[in-house]
């Protein structure tokens, strides 16, 4: 019984490797995103080994993020400095509307609107740098395609921004998320991404997705 408990491949191993995954990935992340201008190559890897180690049952998750960011963390510079100002302007916007609202300056309609347009921001943003992950591009095809991606799967960027405006909101309002949820959250996220990439993939004979990158 002990033996078949201590399986590597049982539930119960399973179970602990994906949740040792999931805090030590978010771990990695917060670690990554130190320097500043390499968080971009964080998400990236973030999200990459979150989506190998979680839905493809990848064993090597942690080998697999220092791989992702190390072959990123160059082009992913002038991307994050992109990703930090959109983050600035949504945020600043979002305090604004809401801060108008509540004084009765904006109608709740209007609050309403700007909320959904700050999801699409939020959205194309959670697009940018998973997109880093899985293709080669040059900085401003990287733009351009995110963009173009994004608008034209608009239902899945909309709702990938709202979850990503739970998972902000939790990460800077308490501390024990950041043990889990930025793993978590980019695990949800690729249920959005996914369907998203998945047209632009080499189709491969075990219907898995390449770890290697395609090339735009």
């Amino acid at each position: 019984m002990f033996r078949n408990i201590l399986n590597p491949d049982s539930s119960l191993m399973l179970t602990f490797a994906h949740i040792t995954d999931c805090i030590f990935l978010s771990l990695f992340f917060l670690m990554g995103c130190v320097p500043v201008v390499t968080a971009g190559a964080s998400f990236a890897a973030l999200y990459d080994a979150s989506f190998r180690a979680f839905r493809q049952q990848n064993r090597h998750s942690w080998s697999r993020f220092l791989q992702v960011y190390k072959d990123n963390w160059k082009q992913s510079i002038l991307p994050t400095l992109v990703f930090y100002v959109g983050i600035f302007l949504t945020g600043k916007g979002a305090i604004a509307l809401w801060n108008a609202a509540v004084a009765g300056n904006l109608s709740w309609a209007v609050f309403a609107a700007g909320a959904v347009l700050g999801c699409l921001a939020l959205g194309i943003l959670g697009v940018l740098f998973p997109l880093l992950s899985r293709f080669e591009n040059s900085f401003l095809g990287l733009l351009r395609n995110t963009l173009l991606l994004s608008l034209a799967n608009l239902p899945r960027t909309l709702l990938l921004g709202a979850w990503n405006a739970v998972v902000v909101y939790l990460c800077t309002r308490f501390i024990l998320p950041l043990f889990f949820l930025p793993s978590l959250g980019a695990l949800v996220g690729s249920l959005f991404l996914e369907p998203m990439f998945r047209p632009y993939m080499p189709e491969e004979a075990g219907a898995e997705i390449s770890p290697e990158k395609t090339e735009d």
